[in-house]
């Protein structure tokens, strides 16, 4: 027996050999003194094969000088470790053990460490397979936005193609606004896009950004964009997207209709915590208030105003519209 190997008394062989799980004992001078019954089904190789350093025979030659680092650090330290490696089973597979041991004191004296094993070899299979999952999903989702950008960009332009050859204004128009909605959409779906699925995203920053990207492309002469908008208003990207797209649809909506009879007027953007886990969203203007062919699916009318409440729904906000003096859209959700 190594050093330290008097603790290993009959009792506690006992216990240790029906314990679930692998268990060592080593001495000071890191040489194993004690390995018990499952350790050694394990390796198919007899206690004196286990004992001093002749454990090392059956690891991994590729995990050897990484275990031999990691333990002489930790004995030097007198800390605990914890280290995975490739063992050897008795039908010469290769497994990996999860292998974690404390140090130990007796008559207040370092005595060495006890450790305990676990076979992870699947636990580390599955992981592999989704972290394999995961990066082909986003190979096929960053293929599939390519491919969905060039499409957008595509159908943008051939609006603007026949926009400008179309004989009736109106329809010119209606081209016109449709190309310019399909491109803005195009705009935060990108950033989204290259954001993590699962992240949170400050709702402030992006939808100031989407209403300047938004006046900036309609080209309104005249028009300001004052902004109020909260920091720390955090929400996940599948329920951001659809605010900016609202933020979208409302700014081009004003900066086209709102300020018809004058040269200009203002758009204000505000976005504050209402309450506790409640944000509310406002985007306003001076305008002129929705007029009756604002209000209906017709070239002459805005489908943006249309779209706006099957958005809200998706970032499942509470959504008000009041259009006495000028225009006011009201969006109440839940936020972190």
């Amino acid at each position: 027996m190594a050093e330290g190997a008097p603790v290993v008394d009959a009792q506690f062989r006992l216990l240790a050999d029906h314990a679930p799980v692998m268990i060592w004992h080593a001495g000071p001078d890191r040489a194993r003194g004690f390995v018990n019954q499952p350790l050694l089904d394990f390796t198919g190789r007899p206690m004196e094969a286990e004992l001093g350093h002749g454990w090392l025979e059956a690891l991994h030659d590729e995990d050897r000088p990484r275990c031999e680092t990691v333990f002489a650090e930790a004995f030097a330290a007198r800390r605990p470790f914890s280290i995975d490696y490739r063992l050897r089973r008795h039908d010469g597979a290769w497994r990996w053990l999860l292998d974690s041991a404390r140090p130990y004191s007796r008559g207040g004296q370092f005595a060495g460490y006890f450790g305990s094993c676990v076979d992870v070899t699947e636990m580390r299979q599955a992981l592999d397979e989704r972290r394999q999952a995961l990066a082909e999903r986003e190979t096929l989702l960053a293929e599939l936005h390519h491919r969905v950008k060039n499409n957008a960009q595509a159908t943008t332009s051939f609006l603007g193609l026949q926009a400008s050859r179309a004989t009736n204004p109106e329809v010119s128009a209606a081209l016109r606004g449709a190309a310019t909605r399909v491109m803005l959409a195009t705009l935060v779906q990108d950033r989204m896009f290259r954001i993590a699925e699962n992240a949170v995203i400050d709702l402030a920053t992006e939808l100031a950004a989407t209403a300047r990207m938004a006046l900036e492309v309609v080209g309104r002469p005249g028009v300001t964009l004052q902004l109020d908008a909260e920091d720390g208003l955090l929400l996940p990207v599948s329920q951001a997207t659809p605010l900016a797209l609202i933020v979208n649809e409302l700014v081009v909506n004003a900066a086209r209709h709102a300020f018809a009879d004058r040269p200009g007027g203002t758009i204000r953007l505000e976005l504050r915590r209402a309450a506790p886990g409640l944000g509310e969203l406002i985007i306003a203007d001076d305008g002129i208030g929705l007029q009756e062919s604002q209000r209906r699916r017709t070239p002459q009318g805005c489908l943006g105003l249309h779209l706006v409440p099957r958005l809200a729904r998706q970032a499942h906000a509470s959504l008000r519209i009041e259009a006495d003096h000028g225009t006011t859209a009201t969006l109440r959700f839940a936020c972190g």
